[in-house]
């Protein structure tokens, strides 16, 4: 008996494995950009899903054969090289963010596919611009927040228990090295704008302090209405990022990305709650929770932060008609927001 479930067990290991080896996808594609970023939270996940990069482009020539002998891959400085190979089916973007317009222009112009981190350009003009030329809408941007597990898990309970009212919270430290409305608080904008819907600024005030700064707004989107907090004037060491959401059922907190759980309600009679009864025992509901145990992916951050579902989601629209939740027409409202938020 126990010969026989040891060899079950090898047997399922086995499959698990090949399974793990195979990937759906077969075109070739290359990469402009090889910052940290990009190193850290893209290309493991490329390799994770075996999809296969012809070239890496980058402006340093002093990086190329540092380049090919990482990836094994053809390393070039020139864009041209790459938009003119008819092989190059779909193109990974993500190097400074005041390039990415122009780039993005190059590559729109080239008919590819195109995948570009945030921010895809700089101001809501530039936007438009871009989205005026992808007419057959081949572009996605990286608004991985948009893919990660916990928003689509709370996104769906949001369709089923409607939202009053949401706080959001999103403080780092101090960021002297490029602008924190494109390339910080855009995330935890698209993401209430992707939750609630479009929204209307009600007021706003800006704080800046020593280098930092720091802004509160209210917004209302409809029937919900939200508070937000987006600070530069706090820690790296202990950044923050927690979005609370009140229903007529009870509450959702969604904290670090990391973890969804949900509060019920206490039930009333006549008006009267529960609790004030002793009826009542406050429960707390974990939805999804990152396992920091097992060395699975669906316990990885670059899985429930959304780095492997948009980029299996870019893969997945390139060769197998996949949906593209995040296309340039969908970043208008968070830019028209941004701008508000900056005035």
């Amino acid at each position: 008996m126990k010969n026989l479930i040891d060899k079950s067990i090898q047997r399922w290991r086995s499959q698990r494995n090949r399974k793990m080896l195979q990937s759906p996808y077969s075109a070739l594609y290359a990469f402009v950009g090889i910052g940290s970023h990009a190193l850290q939270n893209l290309y493991p996940v490329l390799q994770y899903l075996g999809i296969r990069l012809k070239y890496i482009c980058c402006k340093s020539p002093d990086k190329l054969a540092l380049i090919e002998r990482r990836f094994g891959v053809t390393a070039t400085t020139s864009l041209d090289t790459v938009l003119n190979d008819s092989e190059v089916e779909g193109i990974f973007v993500c190097t400074s963010p005041q390039s990415h317009y122009d780039i993005c222009t190059h590559v729109i112009e080239s008919g590819k596919y195109l995948f570009v981190e945030k921010p895809p350009c700089q101001t809501l003009d530039q936007l438009e611009r871009l989205t005026a030329a992808d007419k057959k809408q081949l572009v996605m941007v990286g608004m991985q927040k948009r893919y990660s597990p916990l928003t689509q898990t709370l996104k769906k309970r949001l369709a089923k228990n409607e939202p009053i009212n949401y706080t959001m919270s999103y403080h780092t430290g101090a960021y002297p090295e490029g602008n924190p409305f494109t390339d910080l608080f855009i995330h935890p904008l698209d993401l209430v704008l992707y939750l609630f819907g479009n929204a209307e600024l009600k007021s706003v005030q800006q704080i800046d302090r020593n280098g930092t700064t720091t802004i509160q707004g209210l917004l209302s989107h409809g029937t919900a209405k939200g508070f937000i907090e987006l600070s530069t004037a706090y820690s790296w060491t202990n950044p923050k990022e927690m979005l609370h959401v009140n229903t007529q059922a009870g509450e959702y907190r969604l904290e670090q990305m990391e973890r969804l759980c949900f509060y019920p309600h206490p039930k009333r009679i006549a008006g009267i709650p529960l609790e004030k009864l002793g009826l009542f025992t406050n429960a707390e509901q974990t939805l999804i929770e990152r396992n920091n145990f097992n060395p699975l992916a669906a316990g990885n951050q670059l899985y429930t932060q959304g780095f492997l579902s948009e980029i299996m989601a870019f893969a997945d629209m390139v060769e197998l008609s996949g949906a593209n939740i995040s296309p340039l027409s969908s970043m208008d409202t968070t830019y028209k927001l941004l701008s508000s938020l900056k005035q």
